[in-house]
């Protein structure tokens, strides 16, 4: 499996996969599902040529908050990236994550 660059990686990226699923690996061993509930453009700098932007994630059914930290996500289209993840609260659906790219 292929790693998206990083630096290049774009809100338009994401925005399609909108309420796709999506995995999210905490550790080795451990993936849990996860839906991609949305993304934000911020105007925050960015010392790249694209615009700073964060996705939110939900986990589906798993209410174990984890540490912020870095994760490793599956993107729907086959790549994966490894981000720094912080947890921003859980509700009814599981928990819910923030990452932001800047």
């Amino acid at each position: 499996m292929e790693a998206y660059d990083l630096s290049l990686i774009t809100s338009a990226d994401f925005t399609p996969f909108v309420q796709q699923p999506v995995e999210i690996h905490f550790a080795e061993n451990l993936s849990v599902q996860a839906v991609l509930t949305g993304v934000t453009e911020l105007n925050g700098y960015s010392p790249l040529e694209r615009k700073t932007f964060s996705i939110e994630l939900q986990t589906t059914g798993d209410h174990r908050p984890r540490n912020q930290g870095i994760y490793r996500i599956i993107h729907p289209g086959g790549k994966f990236l490894d981000v720094f993840m912080v947890p921003i609260g859980h509700d009814a659906g599981g928990m819910r994550y923030e990452v932001v790219f800047s």
